[in-house]
């Protein structure tokens, strides 16, 4: 069953409280003291200082390196995902400014699909409305949501909808059904959205590994 919340946020504050809130649930759900966290977009590590330091492990990435005691890669996170274990990790955090899905899509295909006991966190910053209103969707964005590149145009206008398919769809591919669902969006230009899944094994669902993407334009 899934627990929605939907938050209008209105500014770049109220977009980082709602980010630490939707964080904060996560790792709620997961449980502090057995979550594994890998923050794709690390940043200067605010949400490692306001939540993920309270995991029992981190590790973070970024393109540029930051003096901090964080354990961090320091290189395109897309890189990384290719050539790590992903099996250790519980919880992908992938709070990037455009488009998340590139990554969403290797992790997909490079975890182990879920099994029994597994709970599995994932994290997403969204912010390709503006390129939906375009008729510009991304195309990992598609592919996540098993929709064709020529349905891009029809589909402009239920960008969430689209956001939603393509969550099941990644939690699909792993063999998982999303169990608890926050989501709030923002009320400027961007119309960012920010969204937390808790996803757990779908013994109803096979995963069907999906190929990696190519790399966005």
């Amino acid at each position: 069953m899934f627990r929605f919340k939907s938050n209008k946020v209105d500014n770049a504050h109220s977009g980082w409280r709602a980010k630490v809130a939707i964080r904060t649930h996560v790792l709620e759900a997961l449980t502090p003291e057995r979550a594994n966290v890998f923050d794709a977009f690390a940043g200067t590590g605010l949400m490692w200082r306001e939540v993920w330091h309270r995991a029992a492990a981190y590790t973070g990435c970024d393109e540029r390196w930051h003096s901090d005691t964080r354990c961090c890669f320091v290189a395109d996170n897309r890189r990384v995902l290719r050539a790590i274990d992903l099996a250790p990790f519980t919880c992908f955090d992938l709070d990037a400014y455009g488009s998340p899905w590139e990554q969403a899509i290797i992790i997909a295909a490079r975890r182990p699909p879920l099994v029994p006991g597994d709970r599995l966190g994932l994290v997403l910053t969204e912010g390709t409305s503006i390129k939906s209103t375009l008729g510009a969707a991304t195309g990992a964005m598609m592919q996540a949501a098993g929709l064709a590149r020529n349905h891009v145009r029809g589909a402009t206008r239920l960008h969430d909808e689209i956001i939603q398919r393509a969550v099941q769809g990644i939690a699909a591919r792993m063999g998982g059904k999303i169990v608890k669902h926050w989501q709030a969006t923002g009320l400027t230009g961007a119309r960012m959205r920010y969204v937390g899944l808790v996803i757990e094994p779908d013994p109803l669902h096979r995963p069907s590994r999906p190929v990696e993407p190519h790399a966005e334009p």
